[in-house]
């Protein structure tokens, strides 16, 4: 929740941009796991939150994860309204987090190890 305190920002071709806040509006972030089930309709983005002195932000965060054990997928209905190509590998949540923190974090990088390349 963004309570007209710029303090989001996305990366943008490399650059931090500012999310320039909507009155009563609710920004949701999503994650690799939505990303992979939309077949990339909803993409995951690089973000961060900046606080400045002059200006009070409120923000929350809430996390939900697919327990470890859990097979993700595109659904098929995704991959149906997305142009019927399955763009991202079934994994176990559990094994792609491990492998995403086995690495330096870099960007977006590790969502790429379960893209199928076109």
């Amino acid at each position: 929740m963004e309570d007209n305190a710029t303090g989001l920002q996305i990366r943008q071709a490399g650059e931090w941009v500012p999310v320039k806040p909507i009155p009563n509006a609710l920004v949701v972030n999503v994650g690799d796991a939505i990303e992979i089930w939309s077949n990339g309709k909803y993409k995951s983005i690089e973000h961060r939150a900046v606080t400045t002195e002059s200006k009070a932000r409120l923000s929350y965060a809430s996390f939900l994860l697919p327990n470890d054990d859990v097979e993700v997928e595109p659904f098929d209905y995704m991959v149906e309204s997305t142009g019927s190509v399955r763009m991202y590998k079934k994994v176990r949540f559990g094994d792609y987090l491990r492998q995403a923190f086995k690495k330096k974090i870099n960007g977006k990088a590790h969502i790429q190890t379960v893209k199928i390349e076109s």
